[in-house]
């Protein structure tokens, strides 16, 4: 990237100053520790972002992560609940990477902290259908 973190951090308030809401998110299982994924939520509250799309970082061959092994189901979920607890009153979303999910982590990260989602095909993978992704949202007793 050609933009440091101290650049996007000015964007960002740059863009609260003017009133705009801001969407800031990240991608999870890259390397970085629990710890890190923690304090990221920190610096995101901080921010005062409107909503934060959470993805889970899907190795495409070819790419300097091929080889990444990344995070279980478990600390997925974990993460997303982490973040709610966290940023208690921001849209959680599901983004790209949830495919990696098993229908039952799916709906736990929706009753344990998701509160939204981007649907359609990601930039460089497909997604969920959207009929798909609204069967598990009134399966988790969500509405949209």
């Amino acid at each position: 990237t050609t933009h440091t973190p101290e650049d996007k951090q000015a964007t960002i308030r740059a863009a609260r100053a003017a009133g705009l809401d801001v969407c800031s998110g990240g991608i999870i299982g890259m390397g970085e520790t629990a710890e890190e994924r923690i304090d990221f939520a920190f610096e995101l509250r901080e921010l005062d972002v409107d909503s934060v799309p959470l993805n889970i970082l899907n190795p495409i061959p070819g790419t300097p992560l091929q080889d990444s092994k990344g995070l279980s189901e478990e600390e997925i979920i974990r993460t997303a609940a982490l973040f709610r607890f966290i940023l208690p009153d921001k849209a959680i979303r599901f983004a790209g990477g949830r495919l990696a999910l098993g229908h039952d982590s799916m709906l736990r990260m929706l009753r344990g902290g998701v509160n939204g989602v981007l649907m359609g095909d990601m930039l460089t993978t497909v997604s969920n259908s959207i009929a798909d992704d609204k069967a598990l949202f009134i399966e988790a007793d969500m509405k949209f």
